[in-house]
C-alpha cells in the first residue's frame, strides 16, 4: 500500500503543476497550455514470468491518458488501464496465488487470470512535423494493481498486490481533424515483484482516440 500512497501523492502533484502552468511561451506569442485526452484498445502480449503462467495474448484491455501540454513539445500526465489476461490450461503447476513457495505438482484443468490496473504518472516528449502528426516518446512511473487468480476445479485462490512499475512507450499522433487525431502506440509494461506475485512484463500495443487542443 505504500507504493499506491506514492503513486497517488505524485498524481496529486502532476495535477497541481498543471493547474498554475496555464501558459507557456513560444518567442514573443503568449500560449495556452492545452489539454488533451485518449481512449485506446489495448492488447498485449505476456513476457517472462507472465508468459509463464499465462502464454495466451491478451485482447481485453482499455486505458485513458490525461495530459497536460506544459511546453511545447512536453506534456505530463495521467495513464490508467485495465488488462486482462486469461488461459484455460491443463500444464502442471506448483505455486497457489498467495503462497510463498511450490512443494507440490498439480495438473488437471485450471482458469488462470492475471487483471492488472495500471496508474502511472507519465511525461511525453512529442514534436510536432509541418504535417501535422505528432511521434512521441514517453514514460510512466506509479503502481499495478494486480489480482492473480487461479480455478482448480470447485477451488479458486486469489491473491492482489500493488506494485511498482515503470512502462516506457513510443507512439505516434495521427491528425484526422480540428483537435481529433488517432493514437498507435506501444508500451513495455514492467510490474515489479510485490509479496507472492513476482515481476510481471508485457508489450501493449494499442490504438486508439485522441481529443483536445494540445494536438
Amino acid at each position: 500500500m505504500r507504493t499506491l500512497r506514492t503513486t497517488a501523492f505524485v498524481a496529486v502533484l502532476l495535477a497541481s503543476a498543471a493547474a498554475p502552468a496555464q501558459t507557456y511561451f513560444s518567442g514573443d506569442a503568449q500560449e495556452v497550455s492545452p489539454f488533451y485526452g485518449s481512449v485506446q484498445y489495448q492488447f498485449g502480449i505476456p513476457i517472462g514470468n507472465t508468459s509463464d503462467y499465462i502464454s495466451d495474448v491478451s485482447w481485453r484491455g482499455i486505458g485513458v491518458d490525461l495530459d497536460w501540454m506544459v511546453k511545447p513539445t512536453i506534456s505530463i500526465g495521467l495513464a490508467l488501464g485495465w488488462n486482462v489476461f486469461y488461459q484455460p490450461t491443463n500444464k502442471v503447476i506448483n505455486n497457489i496465488p498467495g503462497q510463498s513457495g511450490p512443494g507440490f505438482a498439480i495438473s488437471g484443468p485450471q482458469d488462470r487470470s492475471f487483471n492488472f490496473f495500471p496508474i502511472l504518472a507519465d511525461v511525453r516528449w512529442l514534436p510536432k512535423l509541418k504535417t501535422g502528426v505528432r511521434p512521441f516518446l514517453g514514460l510512466g512511473v506509479g503502481a499495478y494493481i494486480t489480482t492473480q487468480q487461479l480455478g482448480i476445479g470447485l477451488y479458486s485462490y486469489a491473491t492482489t498486490r500493488c506494485q511498482f512499475g515503470l512502462a516506457p512507450e513510443l507512439g505516434v499522433l495521427i491528425p484526422v481533424d480540428t483537435g481529433v487525431a488517432i493514437q498507435v502506440s506501444t508500451r513495455y509494461n514492467m510490474a515489479f515483484k510485490s509479496g507472492t506475485i513476482p515481476f510481471q512484463q508485457w508489450l501493449g500495443l494499442y490504438v486508439g482516440v485522441v481529443w483536445g487542443q494540445g494536438i
